[in-house]
């Protein structure tokens, strides 16, 4: 018998949903709201999909996981990596359920890829997931092929004009859904997850707009079916994030330039920005072509490496390039976070970003350096200095021709702390919830109502506890090698525009 069940909603908060709740648009969640115990979640910082939902899975922060974006750049060896499901020096929650005697079913967590062996089944997610070897056992691959399970979308969206790719979208997630219902029930387990990444994709490119809005019904109608199909089970929505609109774009490099932190070398590569020319461009019209392979196969890497990523100019590995490292003191990834070159500006660095303002409105609402952020063995990997974006900002880690700030571009909504949760269903649904919910707490809480013992290594507490002592253990010790993700993985980020 399934005891509990997680839908992960990507990119989902209470202050994106208010107004289809109350317009009936969303009859599901709103009668579990009533029926269970709901609050905001906060996420790790930075609030973005790698690596809150490894955060989730693990009850810890980034310090003690190694991992703290879609990429991670060693300004010593002068090299940029992209993580897998093995970057993270961790055992997840399923590891304690499995040493407990109960079979778990995870689908379509991010940054699971390779998947993990486990004792039920595991069918990895995206974005950063390959179309083959995505399933434990591998036999289940054979049966969601003769589906045409598809991990991503055939097209990916990346604009906010691409309405007949958002609408392949939404059947995704519906294909998604009933897979998960399927597996539930043709191959039951104790526990199971769905996470629901690319409705986070709608949000990023339409905000609120009608085929958001359609995604969520979507999700919603699947909610409810599976309640009424399992109304024993403990049933949680929770996300790694929220999500709201943007008014202005940060373009971090741009500034750190602009302000003596960071040198950057021109060559002829620049000839291609000046006429338009990027790989964005190319990869949509060969997509639309039905050529894609084909040119990148044919394409020369040095012409691939020439050519910038899209109208914001360099990114991934092509930025190190275009970086004069002797010069430099600072170097900016997408999202808050800054690594320094010449640690000893670090406090100068602080000050700087904490006075940063556009319009009379500041960029950031916090800023930290890497020790106030994290705590852990792998906090001497992070960046130097982290910032909270303040609502309505993108930060940009791009190198190119950029303003220091820009109105909204191709993103019309950008991630936030403050994610959501509910349980239903439990045996404490009064109980009130931490005023300061974190989503590491989530592990903890999960393993907590189905009386498994928590590792003592987590840093999130159990809530919802029904007064019950909460009982501990020693860690399941976590040993991989540190793995990255290849091109095409990379790739697909820079699509999505994750990767900047």
């Amino acid at each position: 018998m399934t005891e509990t069940i997680v839908l992960g909603l990507d990119g989902a908060n209470w202050d994106l949903l208010e107004p289809w709740l109350e317009s009936g648009d969303l009859p599901n969640i709103q009668t579990l709201r009533e029926a269970g115990t709901w609050s905001d979640m906060e996420s790790c910082p930075p609030p973005v999909t790698c690596p809150n939902w490894r955060c989730y899975s693990t009850g810890k922060n980034p310090g003690k996981l190694g991992v703290f974006w879609w990429e991670k750049i060693d300004t010593e060896e002068r090299t940029l990596t992209t993580p897998t499901s093995r970057s993270f020096k961790s055992s997840n929650y399923w590891d304690y359920l499995n040493d407990a005697g109960k079979t778990v079913g995870i689908m379509n967590l991010p940054m699971s890829y390779p998947p993990f062996e486990v004792d039920g089944w595991m069918v990895a997610g995206g974005p950063g997931s390959e179309q083959d070897d995505y399933t434990y056992p591998s036999t289940l691959e054979d049966e969601l092929e003769e589906r045409d399970y598809r991990l991503h979308p055939k097209v990916p969206v990346t604009s906010n004009e691409d309405r007949e790719a958002a609408s392949a979208i939404i059947d995704l997630i519906n294909d998604r859904f009933n897979t998960f219902r399927e597996f539930l029930s043709d191959h039951p387990v104790d526990v199971a997850h769905l996470t629901v990444f690319y409705i986070n994709v709608l949000q990023h490119f339409f905000w609120r707009d009608d085929v958001t809005k359609r995604g969520w019904q979507v999700i919603d109608e699947h909610i409810g079916e599976i309640r009424d199909a399992y109304p024993d089970a403990t049933l949680y929505l929770m996300s790694d994030h929220g999500c709201t609109d943007v008014d202005t774009v940060f373009h971090a490099n741009s500034w750190l330039e602009r302000e003596g932190y960071l040198v950057t070398e021109t060559g002829a590569s620049e000839t291609f920005s000046k006429f338009g020319i990027n790989k964005k461009r190319v990869s949509q019209l060969a997509h639309r072509l039905g050529v894609h392979g084909l040119i990148t196969s044919l394409t020369p890497e040095s012409v691939k490496d020439a050519v910038p990523e899209d109208e914001e100019g360099f990114k991934r590995e092509q930025k190190l390039d275009k970086v004069d490292w002797e010069r430099s003191d600072a170097i900016a990834s997408g999202q808050g976070l800054i690594y320094l070159i010449d640690d000893s500006r670090t406090e100068e660095l602080v000050r700087d970003l904490e006075g940063l303002e556009r319009g009379g409105r500041s960029i950031a609402s916090a800023v930290y350096t890497r020790e106030e952020a994290y705590e852990g063995e792998f906090v001497y990997e992070a960046p130097n200095v982290i910032f909270d974006q303040r609502e309505g900002v993108h930060t940009s880690g791009a190198i190119g021709d950029n303003p220091v700030f820009s109105n909204a571009g191709k993103w019309k909504a950008e991630n936030v702390r403050t994610g959501l949760f509910l349980a239903a269903g439990t045996d404490a649904a009064d109980e009130p919830l931490d005023d300061e919910l974190s989503i590491t707490d989530v592990a903890p809480t999960l393993l907590h109502q189905l009386g498994v013992a928590v590792p003592t290594d987590m840093d999130g507490e159990p809530q919802l506890t029904g007064g019950r002592s909460v009982a501990s253990r020693e860690p399941i010790p976590f040993a991989s090698i540190d793995e990255s993700a290849d091109d095409e993985v990379a790739a697909r980020l820079e699509d999505l525009g994750y990767l900047e």
